[in-house]
C-alpha cells in the first residue's frame, strides 16, 4: 500500500536496466562481511531538507508480509523530499542479533521480485555499487526487532545510477522516472542465510 502525493511519470521501458540476480541469488550460505570501497560521507550525511509543498513530495508506505514459513512482519516508509531519498524500516520476528539484508527490487509483485534496484543499506547504494549483504545492513536486536533509517541525496543517487546503469540522467525528475518507485517491491530478509525464500515482501 502506498500514499502517493506527487506522481512520477512511469518509465516507458526498463529494458536498459542490466539483468541483476534476484534476492536469493545474492545471498551466500555463509556470513559475508566484505564490502565495496567506502561511500563518500556526503552520501548519507544529510537528512531531507525543508518539507516544502506537498506537490514536491513523494511518500510510500509498504507493509511487509511473510513469504515462506516464518512469522516476521515489517513496515517500510519511503520518502522523496528536499532533494533526498529517505527510507525507514521497522521489522519484528527477524533473526536476533543478525544483519538483515533488505532491498528495493525491480518488479512490481513479490512472487517474482526481480533483481535488486536499490540496497537498503547504510548508504542506499544501487545494485553493483555495493554488496547485497554485509556489514552495511542493519542489525536486529536480541529480541529480533529491526529499526533502520538511511538517507541519500538525489544528486548522489543519480550519479550512482548513471555509473552503474549506464544512464545519462541530468535532473531529479529523470532519476525518479528511472527509479519508477511505485512499480517496485521491497524485500526484507528474515535471516542472512538459507532456507530461501525466507523474506518479507510488499509492493511499493
Amino acid at each position: 500500500m502506498h500514499t502517493r502525493i506527487l506522481g512520477a511519470t512511469t518509465l516507458a521501458a526498463l529494458a536498459a536496466l542490466p539483468v541483476v540476480a534476484g534476492c536469493g541469488a545474492d545471498l551466500p550460505t555463509e556470513a559475508a562481511t566484505a564490502q565495496a570501497a567506502p561511500i563518500s560521507a556526503a552520501v548519507s550525511a544529510g537528512m531531507p531538507g525543508e518539507p516544502g509543498a506537498a506537490s514536491d513530495r513523494l511518500f510510500y508506505r509498504v507493509q511487509l508480509d511473510p513469504m515462506g514459513d516464518h512469522q516476521a512482519r515489517g513496515m517500510v516508509f519511503v520518502e522523496v523530499v528536499g532533494g533526498y531519498l529517505r527510507v525507514r524500516t521497522h521489522g519484528v520476528g527477524v533473526a536476533a542479533g543478525e544483519r538483515i539484508p533488505q532491498h528495493i527490487h525491480r518488479n512490481v509483485g513479490c512472487a517474482d521480485g526481480g533483481g535488486i534496484l536499490i540496497n537498503l543499506d547504510a548508504n542506499l547504494t544501487v545494485a553493483g555499487e555495493a554488496p547485497g549483504v554485509g556489514a552495511a545492513y542493519p542489525r536486529a536486536n536480541e529480541g529480533g526487532v529491526l529499526h533502520y533509517e538511511a538517507t541519500r541525496s538525489l544528486a548522489d543517487l543519480r550519479a550512482a545510477v548513471n555509473t552503474w546503469y549506464a544512464q545519462t540522467l541530468t535532473t531529479d525528475a529523470e532519476l525518479l522516472e528511472f527509479l519508477d518507485l511505485e512499480n517496485r517491491n521491497v524485500h526484507m530478509h528474515v535471516a542472512h542465510g538459507p532456507p530461501y525464500p525466507a523474506v518479507n515482501c510488499g509492493e511499493l
